[in-house]
């Protein structure tokens, strides 16, 4: 069943300045959960590694997870997580005009937003399964892209805006596919994987993925070519968990998280090919980075 964009709910924000005042290098979007005696919450934050600034551009009780910057209006779209279920939201890069974009039965997740800002792709769970559907940013309902047997999640818009990448498949043997978001017919995008591949992003040429390989400490980020046979090079090799990685604009660097080298779960950047790896965040005793993107 598809689901319609709801009208949007305007509350105040909570970034004191936005970040285009402030000059950086690097402009990275993230989820910062943090643990106390009085329970967890998570926020949307920004990074300014330049400046080595970090910004809270959401402050509700709700978790808010999984942002993504969105070029064409230049807002960011994350998801709210909140005791009904989860919804998706909109805010602008100042911290406010937030707007409830998406809504209905069961859980919204993973958003992202085409490249001409018209179509906003997610996945939708209920019943036990898991779907991807597209929505039209001026009210088109949701409708379901995917088909065929299994859950289908993780919806990435190619830079031409004409494909998608999502993942399929059982949990335990999750696989990378393109889909045309028209016809709904995911075809493989690697051949004879035998490693889980999740949480893949676009380089901004549109000619390599980058994604997640493999699950807990045998987790590693890998690339795969897109039109020439789906080849994948694995970029990390360190015996922890990594994952999250999202291309910069330029497609030079690559932003992800990664368990080293304590446990917790930091930002960090690498070149393209996986050398020059540095160090973005220092999580304290029971924070938490995730979901990072590129301004």
């Amino acid at each position: 069943m598809g689901l319609a964009l709801l009208p949007a709910a305007v509350v105040t924000g909570c970034l004191a300045e936005p970040p285009g005042h402030l000059p950086s290098s690097i402009r990275i979007l993230y989820s910062k959960a943090a643990r106390d005696s009085l329970g967890e919450r998570v926020d949307v934050w920004f990074l300014l590694a330049r400046q080595g600034n970090e910004l809270r551009l959401t402050e509700e009780d709700a978790h808010e997870v999984e942002p993504t910057f969105a070029l064409g209006p230049r807002r960011v779209f994350y998801v709210r997580e909140e005791e009904e279920g989860s919804e998706i939201w909109s805010i602008d890069l100042g911290g406010g005009d937030e707007r409830l974009e998406l809504a209905g039965d069961g859980d919204l997740r993973e958003p992202d937003v085409s490249p001409d800002g018209a179509r906003l792709a997610y996945t939708r769970v209920a019943d036990g399964r898991s779907t991807v559907l597209v929505a039209g940013l001026d009210g088109t309902p949701g409708r379901e892209v995917t088909t065929g047997p299994g859950s289908w999640s993780q919806p990435r818009w190619s830079p031409d805006g004409r494909r998608l990448v999502v993942v399929g498949g059982q949990a335990a043997s999750s696989r990378l596919h393109l889909v045309d978001p028209d016809d709904g017919e995911p075809r493989p995008l690697t051949a004879g994987a035998t490693a889980a591949q999740t949480e893949p992003d676009w380089s901004p040429q549109g000619t390599r993925i980058v994604f997640r390989q493999g699950e807990g400490a045998a987790a590693e980020i890998a690339v795969v070519t897109v039109d020439d046979g789906g080849q994948v090079t694995v970029l990390t090799d360190n015996g922890v968990e990594d994952g999250d990685p999202a291309f910069s604009p330029t497609g030079e660097r690559i932003v992800f998280v990664s368990r080293r080298p304590d446990g917790r779960p930091n930002l960090w950047v690498m070149d393209a090919d996986g050398s020059d790896v540095e160090s973005l965040t220092t999580m304290e005793e029971g924070e938490e980075a995730a979901d990072p993107d590129w301004l």
